[in-house]
């Protein structure tokens, strides 16, 4: 009976140490690679665990997913247990769509936990701003022209160039820094932008 729990107690010690045949203890240890159209807004590169690109093909039977990063292809599993957001299902990714997808490792294999797409959006044409409304703002300035400028994309690409008057506040700093930047007085005009569609 000794015998038989301590041969269980080395088998878990090397499960949990990431020994070969174990999964790896900590997603904080898993690398992580991005296309280089995804690095130009986000910083998937320093996360854990994470892959994006573009969606190359998806396979029901083998349960695999094809993601192209620049000219690398990464194949990825998934089971009955991984979330997708903004699809349907797995098939109904449409190919070459922007695909962000975090993983785990399993018996030396990739699976997804989390496979988020892309998700496309239509902004009503009265919430839209032209650039021209935008200098006629600046030029007036935030008190006069009632309005705040936020700057969504990351840190790094505000302190490259920015809008005057725009104040940094990168989307996924939003939670931390909306007490900070955003106005107490709701009356006031807030305008977000970045690469794209904000």
């Amino acid at each position: 009976m000794m015998g038989r729990i301590l041969i269980a107690l080395t088998v878990a010690c090397a499960l949990a140490a990431g020994l070969p045949g174990g999964t790896l203890a900590a997603d904080e240890k898993l690398p992580s690679k991005a296309a280089k159209g995804c690095l130009k807004c986000h910083e998937f590169d320093k996360e854990a665990g994470v892959y994006a690109g573009n969606l190359e093909s998806v396979s029901s039977k083998a349960k695999t997913i094809q993601l192209k990063i620049n000219s690398d292809m990464q194949v990825i599993y998934f089971d009955d247990k991984t979330v997708l957001q903004n699809a349907e299902s797995m098939k109904k990714i449409p190919n070459n769509e922007s695909v962000k997808i975090s993983y785990y490792v399993k018996d030396g294999k990739e699976f997804a936990k989390l496979v988020e797409v892309k998700k496309g959006i239509e902004v009503p044409k009265e919430q839209l701003a032209s650039a021209e409304d935008i200098a006629a703002l600046v030029a007036k300035g935030p008190e006069k022209g009632k309005y705040v400028l936020l700057d969504s994309r990351p840190k790094v690409r505000y302190d490259e160039g920015h809008i005057p008057t725009a104040k940094a506040m990168p989307f996924f700093a939003f939670d931390k820094l909306k007490d900070k930047l955003l106005p107490k007085d709701k009356e006031i005009l807030q305008i977000y932008y970045c690469g794209g569609f904000t």
